[in-house]
């Protein structure tokens, strides 16, 4: 938190000023408390007053941030000149336990789960848990398949995790620069998928967003072979003209959730597996 300048009002104020200071102390948030304004500073508040994006106090000095986005700047995401590795405590699953919850490493615990619009979207197996056959002769890996409805106001459905348990708490991820996992389709299966990151500014969970759930992510096409892929902090983008807020980037300080999603119409049969945290070379 930055140093807070106190700005001493006068003894004694015209009635018209007593109740302006009343006017504007209602108006302003509540850590403003505590602090005199002077006159002035009683016109600068009442001008700014309802302004989309104000919330600062006058009187009290802050860091400018754009109005209603926690973080979300692309100056503070880490670039690998020499590119990336596994991180040496990177692995969120490989689904070799046999159970639904991540492994227990790096401070993670979260769960994984499904999700699918109320229009007749489906996704399996229910309970949602590993399925026997895994990348690279592995024994394990994670499955969701079913159909997506094609009806008005479908979204279609997909599935994921929650990095930590507690809901409404956020992981720290600042320490990677992004995520990789090995993944393929099944037979008859669309190839097209979402890889998403929701984090502060898009989750519904962070009581930030206005228009929710437009989490930074990258379409991914995928074969009906193992195959690696990559999804980079720097190169996780918004899904365009819709979303509220938009920052610059993903906030890597604090993320919710990891999910693969598939849009509507569509029938899938989704494998992933070997899903780690990256870092720099």
């Amino acid at each position: 938190m930055t140093a807070v300048e106190e700005r001493t009002a006068r003894p004694h104020r015209s009635l018209f000023a007593t109740i302006l200071s009343a006017h504007a102390r209602r108006a302003l948030p509540s850590r403003c408390a505590g602090h005199a304004l002077s006159t002035a500073a009683l016109w600068l508040t009442l001008a700014t007053v309802g302004a989309p994006g104000i919330s600062g106090c006058i009187g009290v000095s802050q860091k400018k941030m754009t109005p209603g986005i926690v973080g979300g700047r692309a100056t503070d995401l880490r670039v690998c000149r020499a590119g990336t590795r596994p991180a040496e405590d990177g692995n969120l699953d490989d689904f070799e336990d046999d159970n639904n919850q991540v492994t227990l490493e790096g401070g993670r615990d979260g769960y994984w789960w499904t999700k699918k619009d109320e229009k007749g979207s489906t996704v399996e197996p229910d309970p949602f848990a590993p399925s026997e056959g895994g990348a690279d002769g592995s024994e394990m890996s994670l499955r969701g398949f079913g159909k997506t409805s094609a009806a008005p106001d479908a979204w279609g459905a997909g599935f994921g995790v929650n990095l930590v348990s507690n809901q409404g708490a956020f992981y720290d991820a600042s320490r990677y620069v992004g995520i990789s996992f090995k993944a393929k389709v099944g037979a008859g299966s669309t190839t097209t998928v979402r890889f998403k990151i929701g984090d502060v500014n898009t989750h519904q969970d962070a009581h930030v967003c206005r228009a929710c759930w437009n989490h930074f992510g990258k379409d991914i096409t995928l074969t009906n072979q193992w195959k690696e892929y990559k999804v980079l902090f720097t190169e996780a983008r918004q899904e365009p003209y819709w979303g509220d807020p938009r920052p610059a980037a993903v906030t890597p300080s604090k993320l919710v959730s990891i999910d693969w999603s598939i849009g509507t119409g569509q029938s899938f049969d989704i494998w992933v597996d070997d899903i780690r945290f990256l870092e720099c070379q």
